[in-house]
């Protein structure tokens, strides 16, 4: 399953990397961009926002918005 997040607060490489590693203990893998500024995670379970919320605090001063999640079997886009 995917989950992606738009990222707010990011400005540069170092700040994507940040988020990318304040994320990859929830995630099975961690895909940061800046343009757009998202993060896509794979994951086994969706991630609550407030979890993803508290691991981005721990970076830096990033927000996340649920952009949306892909289910695993049906490929069916939500959100």
């Amino acid at each position: 399953m995917q989950q992606v997040f738009r990222i707010d607060g990011m400005h540069c490489a170092a700040c994507a990397n940040r988020v990318s590693n304040a994320l990859a203990p929830l995630a099975d893998q961690v895909s940061v961009t800046l343009d757009p500024p998202r993060a896509v995670l794979q994951i086994a379970a969706p991630l609550s926002l407030p979890t993803v919320q508290s691991a981005l605090q721990k970076a830096g001063n990033y927000r996340a918005t649920l952009t949306w999640f892909l289910l695993p079997q049906s490929g069916r886009r939500s959100g």
